[in-house]
Parts: structure tokens; C-alpha cells; sequence
């Protein structure tokens, strides 16, 4: 089992998508500094609120973009076609279909950890050049951040998971993208906007502040608003709803849906 998580992680990891999603880390991060320079110098006119340390503490109020890509981290993982569970190697010989989602599953947060440090290196590190005349970013403020990074890490790791069971429950892969957007944008931002002034329907409002994971990004930049219980459990309750459904859809995945070549290969079993 570890040998074929550390596989499908290493696979993942020189894949082109991969090197890909590192120029978006990269992009994101040089973008969110021009147009901190840009309001200074051509809005603003001033340095007030746009100093080094400025750009690292607003940040912090949106992790919720990273969120909505996880998906392109779990499809590393899963590969160009949907798992044949009927073809084993040397390394899959003794896995059965629940260890191959799991397995998965689990190299999905590797990669996942793998472009949050990446994340936090070149954000602090590109940051910290494009802010030089601002002044030095302090040990305080690279701090701070760090620990919104690590909150946000949990609600991450459930976005992976529900991007893992929407690539298993569908064998086209946009429909799989377009149901996880669905989850995580649309409907997500229905209940928001019912659940907040001046609509603000007790029940939407209930969904809005304990059950979604959106709206617990947006706490992450001020220590008043952080709430690590809610992420941790929330985080927790979807990773393993999306988990159970995911594997279940996978398990119950029937012969005659796969390529007819497996279908034979599973017959012969």
C-alpha cells in the first residue's frame, strides 16, 4: 500500500500538469503584488495599507481561490483515463478497490502539501522583492500567515477529497469538474446569499455559518474570527462523506460500464 501511494504521488508529481499548477502558484502570487503596486501608485497615491506586510495580511481572507482548484491537484493523481480496477502490476497485484481509492486519496494530500509550501515559499519570497521599498516583511507577519496557511490546510485536504469523488463518480471528466464547481461555487454561493443580509433565511444562514467550508476561509485573517474547532470538524465530516461516496461509486463500479477489453479481463476473473 505505501509503495503504491509513494508511486502514484511520484507520477503525479512530474507530471506537466503539475509543473503547470507550480506556474499558476507563481502567476497568482507576482498578479496579487502588481495590484498591490498598482492601487498604491495609480489609486491610492500613498503607501497607507499597501505596505509589505499589508499584502501578507490580506491574503489571508483568500485562501477560498486555491479551494476551487483543488480538483486540478486530485486529477494529477487520477490520471488521464478512469482506474481500471481489473488491470494489476506488480504494485496494485494485492490492492483491492478501496485501497486504490485511498491510496489516491492519500497521495492527493502529499501533492497537496507539496504546493502549499510551495505556495507559502514563493508568496513570502516574491512578496518580500516586490515590497522591498516598503520595508522588510517581520517574523511576526510571516508568522501570522503561516498559521492561516495551516488552518486553511484542513478545508484544502476536504477540497481534494470532494474533487477525488467527482473524478470517481463520473468517467468524463467535465462533468466531474462541472459537479465539483457546482458543489463548491454554486451552490455554496445560493446559501451564502441567502443566509447573509438582507435576505438572511434562519436556515440558509444556519448552512452559511456551521456547514460550509466557504465562508470559513474568509475568518482566517483576523484571530477574533478564526474558529480551528468548526475547520477541524467540518473539514472532517466532508473529508469523510466525500470519501465514503466516492469509494462506494468506485466499488460498485459494474463490468459493463468499463472498456469492453476490461469488461473481458474482469470476466475471466
Amino acid at each position: 500500500m505505501l509503495q503504491y501511494i509513494w508511486t502514484e504521488f511520484a507520477k503525479a508529481l512530474k507530471s506537466k500538469n503539475s509543473f503547470k499548477y507550480i506556474l499558476g502558484i507563481i502567476a497568482a502570487s507576482v498578479l496579487a503584488n502588481l495590484a498591490m503596486i498598482a492601487f498604491r501608485d495609480y489609486v491610492y497615491g500613498t503607501n497607507d495599507g499597501t505596505y509589505g506586510y499589508n499584502i501578507i495580511m490580506f491574503a489571508g481572507g483568500f485562501f477560498w481561490l486555491p479551494y476551487y482548484t483543488t480538483i486540478f491537484i486530485s486529477d494529477m493523481v487520477f490520471g488521464k483515463e478512469y482506474p481500471d480496477p481489473f488491470i494489476k502490476d506488480r504494485i496494485t497485484k494485492r490492492l483491492r478497490r478501496p485501497h486504490l481509492y485511498i491510496g489516491k486519496l492519500i497521495a492527493s494530500w502529499m501533492m497537496l502539501a507539496v504546493f502549499v509550501l510551495l505556495a507559502v515559499a514563493f508568496f513570502l519570497g516574491i512578496s518580500t522583492l516586490f515590497q522591498l521599498s516598503t520595508g522588510t516583511l517581520s517574523s511576526d507577519v510571516v508568522k501570522e500567515f503561516v498559521v492561516n496557511v495551516l488552518c486553511a490546510s484542513p478545508l484544502l485536504a476536504a477540497g481534494v477529497s470532494i474533487g477525488l469523488m467527482a473524478l470517481f463518480m463520473f468517467e468524463k471528466k467535465w462533468k466531474a469538474f462541472l459537479m465539483f464547481w457546482i458543489l463548491t461555487v454554486g451552490i455554496a454561493r445560493i446559501v451564502m446569499i441567502l443566509g447573509a443580509e438582507p435576505i438572511s433565511i434562519e436556515f440558509f444562514r444556519f448552512l452559511k455559518d456551521k456547514v460550509l467550508l466557504t465562508p470559513q476561509f474568509t475568518t482566517l485573517q483576523f484571530f477574533a474570527s478564526r474558529n480551528v474547532p468548526q475547520i477541524l470538524i467540518s473539514s472532517s465530516v466532508y473529508i469523510i462523506i466525500s470519501t465514503l461516496i466516492g469509494g462506494y461509486v468506485f466499488c460498485r463500479k459494474r463490468i459493463d460500464n468499463l472498456p469492453s477489453d476490461a469488461a473481458e479481463r474482469g470476466k475471466a476473473l
